[in-house]
């Protein structure tokens, strides 16, 4: 809005500066007393008599290189832009009523909380291509005011700490940034808009963007994205669809999927481990108890008896199935696998590498969970168009402690049964064979009686 109306301020200016009385010598003043426009005049230092009553002063595109403590006695200034000159540090003693101040491309190499603390009606500012490399701790946390704050095109290396939550709209594109600062990020509980594309980011922390309920729009684009594990909550972040956001992000890392659209791949292309325990920090492990089990064994009393060692051990045991197929549905409700295909799922089976427990004398049960994964796995007859959680306990059940011993007696039983029901076969056949044979032998000798009969009696007569 501040552009606009100096942009317009700019067309009427020649003809307003004719009626305008007390204006410095090269300026322009539409409003004479209130809006003072310096601009591109060459100047090495502040204009004489501009009016100390004046709100909105521009001296850009200038030669200035200090302003320190000049533009004190301008208690009324609340706009004002120092922005295309030569400034090597963020001026001082500027007065306190300012709200918005513009000094994007000087000079400018880093920021100290003193320079700002004395403006705390600020609502914009603008930082644009300076060389900031470093704003100290907390140098903008006295700013409870400011809505829009620009950094774009410095050399800044990480989020800049203690940001006032205050902010709106936060530009931090085009810096050197490869991490983002968690604490920082998760005050700006008013923050709509963030742009930190063209960066070096590689993933983004867990729960980043969770906890900035207003945020509706964000710019990650043309950052070093490594398309591994670490970037599966940006992954399905972005498969929300919740806030306005450019979804083209290009893997730059690793080799074999450089150039790929992000969000056109699968969750095992990205993280081929993802359902593999103890791998990574992230996953459950199989071998520690889950909280409810927890609290199940801990109100179980543990003074045994030693005659009473058989039922404990078989109370262990069956405290193990129930514990294995509690793994097995809170790894099924963990993993949300949005895009897990047919093909995935089959090179993962390959890949498993799970060793056969030892057998027992007693064949545990399995839960019902995995019996329907067993299916899935052993069916004669793969259905492409499986649903998603069925697919998931396929996977699981080649994870858990009872399958293997029972799915290898499964296909013994089968191939016993297929050889029996094949000797039953061959047995029908050799008995219609043989009763064929029978009547074959009972008819001739039934015609051979006949035929000799006749010739009998006739040689009787």
């Amino acid at each position: 809005m501040l552009w606009c109306q100096r942009g317009v301020l700019l067309v009427l200016c020649p003809l307003a500066c004719l009626a305008a009385l007390p204006c410095p010598p090269g300026c322009c003043c539409p409003r004479p007393g209130f809006l003072v426009l310096c601009e591109s005049l060459g100047l090495r230092s502040l204009p004489r008599s501009v009016p100390l009553s004046t709100s909105g002063l521009s001296v850009a595109r200038n030669q200035l290189c200090n302003v320190d403590h000049l533009l004190r006695p301008f208690s009324s200034l609340q706009e004002l832009s120092l922005s295309h000159n030569l400034l090597a540090r963020f001026p001082r003693g500027l007065p306190s009523r300012l709200e918005s101040l513009l000094l994007q491309e000087n000079r400018i190499t880093y920021i100290t909380s003193g320079a700002l603390r004395h403006l705390g009606n600020l609502t914009l500012l603008d930082l644009e291509d300076n060389r900031i490399r470093a704003i100290q701790p907390g140098a903008l946390l006295g700013l409870s005011k400011l809505q829009v704050l620009t950094l774009k095109g410095n050399r800044l290396t990480s989020l800049p700490l203690n940001l006032p939550s205050s902010l709106t709209h936060l530009d931090l594109s085009e810096n050197c940034i490869s991490v983002l600062d968690l604490p920082s990020l998760s005050a700006l509980v008013n923050l709509q808009v963030l742009r930190i594309n063209s960066n070096c980011l590689r993933s983004v922390p867990e729960s980043a963007f969770d906890r900035l309920p207003r945020l509706r729009s964000v710019d990650l684009a043309n950052n070093l994205w490594a398309c591994e594990c670490e970037i599966l909550y940006l992954y399905r972040w972005l498969l929300s669809g919740r806030p306005r956001t450019a979804t083209d992000l290009v893997c730059t890392e690793p080799v074999h999927l450089v150039h790929h659209l992000l969000l056109n791949l699968s969750v095992f292309t990205i993280c081929p481990r993802v359902l593999r325990p103890n791998e990574s920090s992230h996953q459950l492990d199989l071998n520690s108890p889950l909280e409810g089990e927890q609290e199940t064994l801990a109100a179980k009393p543990t003074g045994q008896s030693a005659n009473k060692k058989d039922l404990g051990s078989s109370a262990r045991r069956e405290s193990q199935e129930s514990t294995v197929g509690l793994k097995s549905r809170a790894l099924l409700n963990y993993y949300s696998l949005e895009t897990l295909t047919y093909e995935a799922c089959l090179s993962l089976n390959k890949t498993q590498t799970v060793s056969p427990p030892p057998l027992k004398n007693t064949t545990p049960t399995p839960p019902i969970e995995t019996q329907k994964g067993r299916d899935n796995v052993t069916g004669r007859t793969p259905k492409y168009n499986a649903t998603l959680a069925e697919g998931t306990q396929s996977l699981l059940s080649t994870n858990t402690d009872v399958v293997r011993p029972t799915r290898s007696t499964q296909r013994v039983m089968l191939h016993g049964s297929a050889v029996v029901v094949s000797l039953l076969v061959v047995l029908c056949a050799l008995v219609i064979l043989l009763m064929l044979l029978v009547l074959l032998l009972l008819r001739k000798i039934l015609s051979r009686q006949q035929s000799v009969a006749p010739l009998d009696v006739g040689s009787g007569g």
